[in-house]
């Protein structure tokens, strides 16, 4: 990672500087970036060994999801060739790449989020959130920002950081 990040000890990453790397044409640091903001304490198993194994098959398939990606089902199949990668750490690539998937801005989608949406804690943001449903929660996710007139990342964000701390609705109410 020091061809990368430089003879840096230590690296503090920030939404604010994968957005500004994901403006550049080389993806590499967006990747190992996005690895180090989102799994702080480090991946599961060999994820990260595998990733930076096969860095450049994910930066070029990332580099097609940059013209936008219209048959979700499709591309997220290529994704399932790159070991260690899942739709929570793909969905941050997309996210911080600004990427569009069935015309809507990627947002995260990991199993915090998913399970927010169990959880039924929200009536407007329910159900069995998968993969295959991914253009699905875009869109309920922008109608809902839409709906509140607030930005979709902010209401991902959101979900992510308080909706399981919230009280669950009792007898349907």
């Amino acid at each position: 990672m020091r061809h990368i990040f430089g003879d840096a000890d230590s690296i503090r990453v920030s939404r604010y500087d994968l957005r500004e790397r994901a403006r550049l044409e080389n993806l590499d640091w967006v990747v190992m970036g996005t690895l180090l903001w989102g799994y702080p304490d480090g991946m599961r198993g060999n994820h990260a060994a595998n990733i930076a194994d096969n860095l450049a098959a994910l930066t070029g398939l990332l580099g097609e999801a940059r013209l936008g990606i219209l048959n979700w089902k499709e591309h997220f199949e290529k994704v399932g060739a790159i070991p260690g990668i899942g739709l929570s750490t793909y969905t941050k690539f997309l996210n911080f790449l600004s990427v569009s998937v069935s015309g809507k801005t990627a947002l995260i989608l990991d199993k915090r989020i998913i399970d927010v949406a169990k959880s039924r804690a929200f009536e407007e943001f329910t159900g069995s959130l998968r993969a295959s449903g991914y253009p699905t929660y875009l869109e309920r996710m922008h109608s809902i920002a839409d709906t509140l007139e607030v930005e979709a990342e902010n209401l991902e964000f959101f979900f992510y950081e308080f909706g399981l701390k919230l009280k669950q609705p009792e007898n349907g109410v």
